[in-house]
This record gives C-alpha cells, sequence and structure tokens, in this order.
C-alpha cells in the first residue's frame, strides 16, 4: 500500500512537470509566431531538469534581422541531452526583433541559450565574438535560417564526450522548398570514432566546409584565428585556418546541418558573388597567405589544394558575371595577381578554362564566358 501511494505521488509529480513545462513552450511559440512538431514533450523536461555538467559543444548562431527563422534553428538544438549543450546566439546589430526572439529561449532555457547583442560588425566579427565567449570542448556554428536534425545532434553530443581530436567532421543536406536535395556524406570512406592524422586519411580530399566542421574550441583560441569583419565569405577563411591547427582527425557519420537553398540575397548567389566579389578576393588573399607558410607533406598538399581551389573558383566566378570591359580587366588582373603573389600555388590551376585563358592572353574570355553561363543555367535547370 505505501509503494503505491508513492508511486502515485511520483506520477503526479512528473505529469505537473510535462504540464507546465508544455505551457511554457506553448506560451513561447505564441510570442515567436514558430510552431516545430520536432520538438517533443518529452524532451523539454529532460532539459530543463538537465544537470550543469561541463558543456561539450558550443553552437554559434550568426543572427542579423532573423526573426522569422530563427525559431526553427533555435528549436533544432532542444533535443534529448541539450544539457550538455551551449547555444550563442549573437544579435548582429539587428533592426527587427531577432534580440527579443533569443532572448525568450534564453529565459526558459537559461542553461542552454545565451544571447549576446553587439553593432553590426559581420559574420566573421559575430564568430570572434562567440569563440570568445565558447565554454564549450568543442566549437561549431549554425546560420539563423538552417537548422540541425535532432537525432543526429543527440548522437553528435554523446560523440563528443567521449572525443579528444582537434576536429570531428559530421554530413550535411542541402534543402531547397522543405525538400532534402542533397546528402553531403563528408564522412564516407572513413571509420567512425577513429583517430586520424593528414597522413593516414583514408581519402585524398577533405569536404571543408562549415556545415561539416566541428572544432576542438581551446585549438582554435591557441591558434588565434582572424576574421575580417565587414566581409562576406568569412566562412572560408575559418574552415581553412581551423584546418591548417588541427593536427588529429574524426569522423561521426550522421546527417546533422540542413542548409536552406533558395532564399532572397543568398551569399552563393551570382548576384550577390557580383556584388560582394572584392570581399571574396580579399578573403582568398588571406587564405592564400595562410597556405604559402604550410610545410610540406600531406597536411599541406591537401591544404594548399584547397587554397588552389577556393582562388580557381575566384577566375569562375567572373567568367559568370555579365560580360563586359570592366569585369574582363578585374580577370586579368586577379589572375595576374595571384600569379605573382602566389606563384607555386597559381601553377597549379590546371582548369581548361584558366588554362585557355592564359594561353590566348584572356583574347579567349568572351567565348569562355559564354560558355560558363550555359553551363551554370544547365546545372540549374538539373
Amino acid at each position: 500500500m505505501q509503494w503505491y501511494i508513492i508511486c502515485d505521488r511520483i506520477s503526479c509529480i512528473l505529469w505537473r512537470d510535462v504540464y507546465f513545462t508544455a505551457t511554457a513552450r506553448r506560451d513561447l511559440r505564441m510570442r515567436t509566431g514558430y510552431n516545430n512538431a520536432g520538438v517533443t514533450s518529452e524532451m523539454i523536461p529532460q532539459i530543463k531538469n538537465g544537470n550543469r555538467r561541463d558543456k561539450v559543444l558550443t553552437v554559434s548562431i550568426a543572427a542579423y534581422n532573423a526573426k522569422a527563422t530563427l525559431p526553427k534553428a533555435l528549436d533544432s538544438c532542444l533535443v534529448s541531452g541539450a544539457e550538455r549543450l551551449e547555444v550563442i546566439v549573437v544579435d548582429d546589430g539587428s533592426t527587427d526583433d531577432t534580440a527579443h526572439v533569443a532572448e525568450e529561449y534564453a529565459a526558459r532555457w537559461p542553461e542552454i541559450f545565451r544571447v549576446i547583442r553587439q553593432p553590426n560588425g559581420g559574420y566573421g566579427s559575430v564568430q570572434m565574438t562567440a569563440l570568445a565567449q565558447a565554454q564549450g570542448t568543442y566549437f561549431r556554428t549554425l546560420d539563423s535560417d538552417d537548422w540541425f536534425d535532432p537525432d543526429a545532434l543527440t548522437k553528435l553530443l554523446r560523440y563528443l564526450e567521449t572525443c579528444s581530436t582537434d576536429a570531428v567532421f559530421t554530413n550535411y543536406c542541402t534543402v531547397r522548398n522543405n525538400q532534402i536535395q542533397d546528402v553531403f556524406s563528408v564522412c564516407e570512406g572513413h571509420k567512425e570514432g577513429y583517430v586520424y592524422t593528414y597522413d593516414t586519411l583514408e581519402q585524398p580530399v577533405l569536404n571543408m566546409e562549415i556545415h561539416a566542421l566541428n572544432c576542438r574550441t581551446q585549438m582554435l583560441r591557441a591558434a588565434k584565428i582572424q576574421l575580417l569583419p565587414h566581409c562576406s565569405y568569412t566562412d572560408m577563411a575559418y574552415t581553412f585556418l581551423s584546418m591548417a591547427a588541427v593536427q588529429t582527425i574524426s569522423f561521426c557519420p550522421v546527417d546533422l546541418y540542413h542548409y536552406r537553398l533558395g532564399r532572397d540575397g543568398q551569399s552563393v548567389s551570382i548576384e550577390s558573388y557580383q556584388k560582394h566579389f572584392e570581399d571574396y578576393v580579399k578573403v582568398t588573399e588571406q587564405i592564400l597567405d595562410a597556405a604559402d607558410l604550410l610545410p610540406g607533406g600531406n597536411k599541406g598538399e591537401i591544404l594548399r589544394g584547397r587554397a588552389r581551389d577556393i582562388a580557381q573558383y575566384g577566375i569562375e566566378l567572373l567568367l559568370r558575371f555579365a560580360p563586359d570591359k570592366k569585369v574582363r580587366e578585374r580577370l586579368e588582373a586577379y589572375d595576374r595577381s595571384l600569379r605573382k603573389k602566389h606563384p607555386q600555388i597559381s601553377a597549379k590551376m590546371y582548369n581548361k578554362n584558366t588554362k585557355m585563358l592564359r594561353n590566348s592572353r584572356y583574347c579567349l574570355y568572351g567565348l569562355l564566358n559564354i560558355y560558363a553561363k550555359v553551363k551554370t543555367k544547365h546545372r540549374r535547370q538539373i
């Protein structure tokens, strides 16, 4: 009889906790205007009553005028085991209610979410701010209009609890109109949990996209990485400079990151590339300068190959811009600067368009411009 009474009281306490937590979550969503069925009532009490053990992962979210999309990103972090997670939302001088939305989450789940307001400084400035404040053993980023797969995040948190490598790679997906378009299996071909170095990697090329990368926080700080403020495409510098500091690598094969395609003003659109091309050049120069200092061996070869591809893509972008005299002059100036400042990397640009441009002294610019645009249009149709 006594056991029956005890069990009955425990049951009442648990149901009361679920009820009040669900009510708090409902009130929060009414204020933020977002409802995500992926967050379950079973998860929230576990998070809410979780202990304050050391954080294994800090997620940095750069948020600028992201009121509409931020709730989905934040809800994707409310997973089982999230007491080991720290989410830092850096409001980068937003003019809407982005900070208010983030602060609502921080008020409800202070053990998970933190909010920092700063004057607008751009993506690189945000990551520097978050990295300086991070308490997690590992550090990664999440854009305010993207999200995590909840199950994958739970598995990653468990994986990181016993991990010691400098970098951990995960898979990522691209999403268009709420449909997964492509899955980038970054971990394919590598053993889960195995500690690799650049000399023992089983694949000769790494997919060094920021969506796939989790790095040890103390390693990043020791590397003294500096990202350019008020500059687009600093994510490329972040991944390159991080991987230049990495000595050991492991792979956690989960499809974690969901990267939204097709939104207006996206930095990877050809219109944005044309508008911010000088930013692309600045970041490319920062990467090439770092690549020139790398030692030989597999690490140097892999990273210099990545730097070469980034520099090469600058030429491809210029070929896709609307053709005119100024664009051609900029292409010539860009390529000549590469050849003068970074001759060893430039000499390994084997792309046929670059070779044809150089061999023709850029006289084939017009023809190659037409070819590049037709090729881009065909890819979009596919």
